[in-house]
């Protein structure tokens, strides 16, 4: 008995002994060997945990929502058709669809499956690996723009960082081609972090608010023509001879969703004209700005020769006046400059109100309605 004990001693010790070897061999490993080796562990160790995983969450969805099945009828299905987040999501199936056959070939439907954790607050992991062709570095976007691209790939799945990982990077132009750069996550703190930054933009290329920065397609891994964002304001640096610009990017990576992943083997260099909604709308809208100007001018000029031709009809009545008063029989008195006007004195004591420098910034959090998406200049 005494025997087996330590037996089974012994064997716990050396069990921990090479488990603290294994982790510090683990540590010291490169990191293309780190993932070489948690991916071969998930495809033979962990495999079948993985999938005693999605069969028990399959089953725990299926018996919590029996009892709500059963109480549906055909009138509550006629209303949950009507439902706003059923409308959204259908909305973005016809969009993506739409996409689809637009792009025509190159591309693979997923759903991001997950969002980030707490230490990886940046990655998704994707539907669709290795079997269905996807490869490191493949692009994933949505019927609005760039999302992120894929890191490592698994046969079944893959894991993709979106564009507000501090490595993502991506050569963007605008979309006349007049300003070329490199964007990448603009790593402020609470709904800044949700921004992006045009950096590397000549000096002489400057961009107006509103401006659509798509994919240059320069290297490898992106088509060019991808929506990454619309220019906010330009960001003040020190750097003199190039412009660093903030972007409101064309999609928030906050909700898992419908996907599609560019294969850069099968996939089109050039996609300019796929986004249609994007640059017309990018086009309408200066346009419209533009238009909005002449009608402002013209409104301004049209206010001024209407001003001028109500004084010249009063200063002709004051003529007149003055002229008849002047003469036998009228009882007009011709009438004196008023001398005893004073200018009001100036307030010189009003002071500018001074900046609350003590306003703490908003807290790290998810991405904000992008509507609420502003430089931090900006904010009220």
């Amino acid at each position: 008995m005494a025997r087996a004990v330590r037996t089974a001693s012994q064997l716990d010790t050396g069990l921990l002994i090479a488990c603290g070897i294994l982790a510090a061999v683990a540590l010291i490993m490169p990191t293309w060997m780190q993932e070489a080796v948690a991916t071969a562990i998930r495809r033979t160790v962990l495999a079948p945990l993985v999938s005693v995983q999605q069969k028990s969450e399959v089953v725990r969805a299926t018996i919590v929502s029996r009892d709500s099945v059963q109480k549906l009828s055909a009138a509550a299905a006629g209303l949950a058709l009507s439902a706003p987040e059923l409308s959204n999501e259908n909305e973005q199936l016809r969009q993506l669809i739409g996409l689809g056959a637009r792009l025509g070939r190159g591309f693979v439907a997923a759903e991001v499956l997950q969002m980030g954790t707490l230490d990886q607050e940046f990655t998704l992991t994707v539907s669709a690996g290795s079997n269905a062709g996807v490869e490191r570095g493949t692009p994933i976007v949505t019927s609005e723009g760039l999302v992120g691209m894929v890191q490592s790939v698994d046969p079944t799945f893959s894991i993709a960082i979106s564009w507000a990982h501090p490595d993502f990077g991506v050569s963007a132009m605008s979309v006349d081609g007049a300003a070329f750069g490199i964007v990448k996550p603009h790593l402020g703190t609470g709904a800044q972090r949700w921004l992006l930054e045009l950096r590397g933009v000549p000096f002489r290329a400057a961009l107006e608010t509103g401006a659509l920065v798509v994919s240059s397609g320069l290297g490898q891994g992106y088509p060019r023509g991808i929506p990454i964002g619309t220019v906010i304001s330009e960001q003040q640096t020190t750097e003199k001879w190039v412009r660093t610009y903030i972007l409101k990017p064309a999609v928030l990576p906050n909700t898992p969703g419908p996907v599609l992943l560019l294969i850069p083997s099968r996939s089109p260099k050039d996609v300019n004209g796929v986004w249609t909604t994007l640059a017309s709308s990018d086009s309408a809208e200066r346009s419209i700005v533009m238009a909005g100007d002449s009608m402002a001018k013209k409104a301004a000029l049209d206010e001024i020769a209407a001003r001028r031709a109500a004084g010249d009809t009063i200063s002709r009545d004051s003529l007149s006046a003055d002229s008849l008063g002047g003469l036998p029989g009228r009882g007009g008195v011709p009438g004196r400059p008023d001398t005893t006007r004073r200018n009001v004195p100036r307030d010189t004591t009003r002071r500018p109100a001074r900046v609350d420098t003590t306003r703490p910034k908003p807290p790290t959090g998810p991405p904000p309605p992008a509507d609420q998406l502003q430089p931090e200049d900006t904010w009220p």
